[in-house]
């Protein structure tokens, strides 16, 4: 180790450009990662959705589901399949076991089910769950005078190809009424008087459409290509279009007659099946826009702004294009609030350094470990392929107190005990000496902390794919820090070490401080058994604290991005679905908090295709209010229940903490799945079930989903309709063609595409007249529908759900602010007991409470598999089991500092609390290693009990300078520095609670527990 030292120390000039090299390289690192709210990571769920214009239930179910479900059950590493099935609707979620790769589940898929045949004109859209497929950004083509079908040229060959064009977008997607199209509405009377049906000039008009394709000719050196009957270039020549639709001549072919001859044409909006809306204005168009996977989305969402500016210039009178949401600024103000902690936590924390050591250049050499350290860090993270984030960057903050902890131990060591009169080579060899003493035992202690964090690589879901990021950056900090210590920071201490100093007088409250110490570990080592009342009220108020408290899958966070899915009472057209959407976007709208509101319908923000009674609004808030989102919430949520009761379906989350779950298949805090063969009776038990919970008062809300379509109205063929000719699909067909229209070609106007759709000029039917449509029987002849079928009103059509194939119906619902959902899945569990399900009905709790606990048994393994590694390790390190044990029981009892923190602040127990007491575990147990082996280091094998007391009153100042440093530097986090921060807010508890308590267990429990287990068995029996 001293020819090692004395090896940097004639390096020092190159070891100083290797420094200045490394703060380069991490600076461009920095500026070339990829910046984001959560990591770029591939769940393994993969999304199915099978549309298909408005197909029965049934058929769906038979014809698109099933053969999916077992086409998908078949493919391997396939753990669970659930799926729903609607009107021309089959959606499916695909989960696989946590070893298999996202990407390689995806691939195996897709090829899979592309081998099953799906209806003619069904589409399928499969979809890996990951971050970047869902939008970073919102912008809306609104107007008062032109309707969205109207404004789709202006989106499709303007504003599309510019945002598409832009690097590092992924998707440019719509939300509005869609193309326009040309209706073609026949006169039922002059279809009579030709004795023709719809059907004929649909026939006759598919034809007719050109261009065809007649042949080449080779002439004058020249290639001519033929072409017959070009297509219409307008709906003027396509009502001069000639068919031979008309009267039979003597041959008894039809003549040609003018396509106008039957109706009328012209063109406008299709059906209303997805709507979208925006406060404030009479028409819009909605515009996603979401990135690649890996782009940096701050730097894309700022060449998209840039691009809807130029934009804007070129707009044709009336049309605007504006900005709903643009989550970038979500991510910069976050990581600018991370960023602002971890500047605020270093300074603290360096200012607890130059109190301790009082010498403004030991402080600032101290301070210069922390951006070495970060610069390599961010060095290794680009080289790995990850990026900036709230868990990387969150994991950098937690580790800054150890960063500091490598440059304070070297540092103090190496300036502690300097012969005051010596010349400065002495002085400086003195240092060298000192640091080469410690070097080695803080090296161990680092590593060995690091590998606390190596159970993490076995959590899976959620929480696994998150925290992997979070305990990487972690480990390479600390791994980098520790590089530093050992190259540059002894280097420092030497120079340091030759600059003349004034010589220590301590302070009095120090001095005090030491002889209280003193006093209080002679008194510990003559009783140890002073020890085990204190082991023992401190398990026992770690229990108290740790059990009473509420738990929750994931930290609040304080987005000011509000999602509101709705559902209007079953059967509502999506006409009517959207001006509730604009009703509920006005009552928002008029809060002063609130900066925009958009609504869909007919489509969710997940899928591109829903019911017509749901719909979806997005609630962006203004940055510089004065309420926290979570009270706009229960504000929004009175309101919106005031202004429309009828709702059958209301919930509001956030956006971004809500996308995270639903990335991970969980849809609610809690949910009720209901197992069953029979699921008319699934539906009657979730009825029951319902009431059950909402009596019980313990729940915010809760709502049974039952999705259904209808009401729906059946024709039944009556035994005559084939006598005169007709059979269902014919009426179907006829039907069909007078309500919805049937598609017959299209136009061209430039490259766009009007589909033309044929429908009969007849007024809206109700139920009540839809019996008396006329339909055209194969003679010639009309006759009323109601002659040729039954016309029966049935009600509404529940969509059918599966669950691994087995039907299922669930029931979803939130507790009271407050409440933990630990106790709010005991009440339901009581409730289900209390309910008295038939024996072929089973319940089960689930929603991000079945992740939670699936993680806290996790966290909780992992705990207990880091104290085995620690049981292990400080062993092998202290040649021995009861200085590990000592030691260990140490850094364990520092958890109930953990739970009283939060405890005492209402923090609820989640998954970062218990990566808080992961990392007290590493930094705690550093002080225990550093004292035990440093009494090793002097004594030989097996330490004595007076060995470990004056090593433990060496390293009572610098723990304490590492443990205060520790503590205040996480103050930032704990008290919010910004709403960016709210995600490590727990974790910032914690860990300060556990570090308070660790202080006192490494300083005097560690040494007491040692000398009494000492007593217990002699050293020579080791």
């Amino acid at each position: 180790m001293r020819r090692y030292l004395d090896f940097l120390w004639i390096n020092r000039a190159t070891l100083t450009l290797l420094a200045l090299a490394l703060l380069a390289a991490g600076w461009l690192a920095l500026g070339a990662l990829p910046r984001s709210v959560f990591p770029d990571i591939d769940f393994p769920r993969v999304t199915v959705l099978v549309s298909d214009a408005n197909l029965p239930v049934k058929y769906m179910l038979l014809e698109v589901t099933e053969p999916l479900e077992q086409a998908a059950k078949g493919v391997a590493g396939v753990r669970l399949v659930k799926s729903q099935s609607g009107v021309g609707l089959s959606k499916l979620h695909v989960y696989f076991d946590s070893h298999v790769s996202p990407q390689t589940a995806y691939l195996m898929l897709q090829a899979r089910l592309a081998q099953i045949p799906l209806p003619p004109g069904a589409r399928m859209t499969v979809r890996l769950m990951t971050p970047h497929i869902q939008p970073f950004a919102q912008y809306a083509l609104v107007s008062n005078r032109s309707d969205s079908a109207a404004m789709m040229p202006l989106y499709a060959f303007n504003i599309r190809p510019a945002l598409l064009s832009v690097r590092g977008v992924y998707q440019v997607n719509d939300t509005g009424r869609g193309w326009p199209e040309v209706t073609l509405r026949l006169s039922p009377r002059r279809l009579a008087e030709h004795h023709l049906d719809a059907g004929q000039v649909v026939t006759a008009l598919r034809h007719a459409q050109g261009p065809f394709y007649a042949g080449l000719i080779n002439a004058f050196h020249q290639q001519f290509v033929l072409v017959a009957q070009p297509r219409p270039a307008s709906t003027a020549a396509l009502g001069r279009l000639m068919l031979p639709l008309g009267a039979h001549d003597p041959d008894g072919a039809r003549v040609a007659i003018p396509l106008s001859a039957l109706g009328s044409v012209k063109v406008g909006p299709p059906p209303r099946v997805i709507g979208a809306a925006v406060a404030g204005y009479r028409h819009a168009l909605l515009i996603d826009v979401s990135a690649q996977a890996g782009a940096n989305v701050v730097a894309v969402a700022g060449q998209v702004h840039a691009r809807v500016v130029a934009l804007r210039a070129d707009l044709p009178p009336g049309a605007q294009l504006v900005r709903i949401y643009d989550f970038s600024g979500l991510v910069s103000h976050s990581l600018d609030d991370v960023w602002i902690a971890l500047l605020l936590g270093t300074a603290i924390a360096w200012l607890v350094v130059l109190l301790f050591l009082r010498r403004l250049d030991s402080a600032l050499a101290t301070l210069l470990v922390v951006p070495l350290a970060l610069a390599g860090t961010f060095l290794v993270l680009h080289a790995l392929g990850f990026g900036i984030n709230i868990m990387t960057l969150g994991g950098l903050t937690a580790a800054i107190g150890a960063l500091i902890d490598h440059a304070i131990v070297v540092m103090e060591r190496g300036l502690r005990g300097l012969p005051a009169n010596a010349d400065r080579a002495t002085r400086r060899r003195t240092a060298l000496a000192a640091c080469g003493e410690i070097l080695p035992l803080m090296t161990l202690a680092t590593v060995t902390s690091t590998v606390v964090f190596l159970p993490l690589i076995f959590l899976s879901g959620t929480l696994g794919l998150l925290f992997r990021h979070m305990a990487l950056a972690i480990v390479i900090a600390l791994l980098v820090s520790q590089l530093v210590a050992l190259g540059l920071t002894p280097v420092l201490a030497a120079w340091l070490a030759q600059r003349p100093s004034r010589p220590e007088h301590p302070w009095r409250w120090v001095r005090r401080l030491r002889l209280g110490y003193d006093r209080l570990l002679r008194s510990g080592l003559r009783r140890p058994w002073l020890a085990l009342p204190v082991v023992a009220v401190l398990i026992a108020a770690g229990l108290l604290a740790g059990l009473g408290l509420p738990t929750a899958f994931l930290p609040h966070w304080d987005e000011g991005a509000i999602a509101v899915p709705f559902r209007t009472p079953v059967g509502t057209p999506t006409g009517e679905t959207l001006a509730t959407g604009r009703r509920l976007a006005a009552v928002a709208a008029r809060d002063p908090a609130v900066a925009r509101v958009s609504v869909v319908v007919g489509r969710s923000l997940e899928n591109s295709r829903a019911t017509s009674n749901k719909g979806d609004l997005v609630v962006i808030l203004h940055r510089d209010r004065h309420t926290t989102t979570e009270a706009m919430m229960q504000t929004l949520r009175r309101q919106f229940r005031a202004a429309q009761p009828d709702l059958i379906e209301l919930k509001l989350h956030q956006i971004m903490s809500n996308r995270l779950e639903n990335l991970s298949g969980s849809h609610s805090p809690l949910s009720i799945l209901l197992f069953g063969k029979n699921p008319a009776e699934l539906q009657r038990y979730g009825h029951q079930l319902q009431a059950r919970i909402r009596a019980s008062g313990h729940f915010e809300d809760t709502v049974f989903k039952s999705p259904s379509a209808g009401p729906e109205i059946a024709l039944e063929p009556r035994a005559r309709a084939r006598l005169l000719g007709i059979d269902g699909a014919g009426i179907a067909d006829q039907v069909r063609t007078a309500e919805w229209g049937r598609k017959a070609g299209f136009l061209l106007r430039g490259e766009q595409i009007l589909p033309i759709r044929v429908r009969l000029d007849t007024p809206g039917e109700t139920p009540q007249t839809l019996a008396d449509l006329p339909l055209r029987l194969p003679d010639g002849t009309l006759t009323p529908l109601g002659q040729v079928a039954h016309v029966r009103l049935k009600g509404e059509v529940p969509y059918v759900t599966h669950d691994n194939l087995v039907p299922y119906a669930y029931l979803w619902m939130a507790p009271k602010p407050g409440e933990g959902l630990t106790a709010a899945a005991a009440v339901l569990h009581r409730e289900i007991r209390a309910a008295h399900l038939p024996p072929g009905i089973t319940a089960v709790v689930g929603g991000y409470y079945r992740q939670q606990a699936q993680g806290f048994r996790q966290m909780s393994l992992i705990l207990a598999g880091a104290v085995l590694i620690l049981l292990i390790l400080l062993g092998f390190q202290f040649s021995g089991q009861r200085p590990a044990m000592a030691a260990l029981a140490a850094v364990v009892l520092s958890a109930p500092g953990a739970f009283l923190a939060l405890r005492l602040t209402g923090t609820p127990l989640d998954s970062t609390a218990f990566l808080g007491l992961l990392l007290v575990s590493s930094i705690a147990v550093n002080n225990v290693i550093l004292i035990f082996s440093l009494a090793r280091s002097r004594t030989g094998r097996l330490p004595n009990a007076a060995a470990v007391t004056r090593s433990a009153r060496a390293r009572l100042r610098p723990i304490l300078m590492t443990m205060l440093a520790d503590v205040l530097g996480f103050l930032p986090i704990a008290i919010g520095v910004g709403r960016g921060t709210d995600l490590l807010k727990p974790l910032a508890i914690a860990v300060m609670g556990g570090l308070s308590l660790a202080l006192f267990a490494s300083l005097w429990l560690a040494p007491v527990l040692y000398a009494g287990l000492l007593r217990l068995s002699p050293p020579a029996g080791d």
